[in-house]
């Protein structure tokens, strides 16, 4: 998860680019993940750290709006691959490197073309892109 002073940054970084001072300058953020599993990496960080860290013990996630998932989605039998994979790697048996399936791999475009569906990248002008953005971190310490 990525620490609570980075979510800060780009709180005050849309701010400032949107000129709105509602949070992240008025921007849909959309957060995934567990967090029971994943902390934030805080390099030789204490218990006392990494829990500070965590955007959910801080005043802005009270702004948030929170959605869980109630069904086991890899319980359907279109995901019964998934699942086997998962178990799979859960249990150590694909060794030290994980080899992606394909299926848990989608190109690169996807994530893309589903955010900018409405340019045609053939003909896109930079007007198009005025206001838009995919902002991504990474764990590096």
């Amino acid at each position: 998860m990525t620490h609570v002073h980075a979510f800060l940054a780009i709180d005050r970084l849309l701010k400032d680019l949107t000129k709105c001072d509602e949070l992240f300058g008025g921007k849909i953020i959309l957060l995934g993940g567990d967090f029971c599993q994943v902390l934030p990496v805080i390099l030789r960080g204490s218990r006392c750290l990494t829990v500070s860290g965590c955007i959910k013990k801080h005043r802005l996630w009270s702004d948030f709006f929170v959605m869980k998932l109630t069904e086991n989605m890899r319980a359907f039998d279109s995901e019964k691959e998934f699942a086997s994979w998962l178990l799979h790697v859960g249990e150590g048996e694909s060794g030290e490197k994980i080899q992606l399936p394909p299926f848990c791999s989608p190109e690169i475009q996807d994530p893309i073309q589903q955010l900018f569906s409405d340019i045609d990248f053939k003909t896109v002008t930079p007007e198009e892109f005025k206001g838009r953005a995919i902002l991504t971190v990474t764990n590096d310490l």
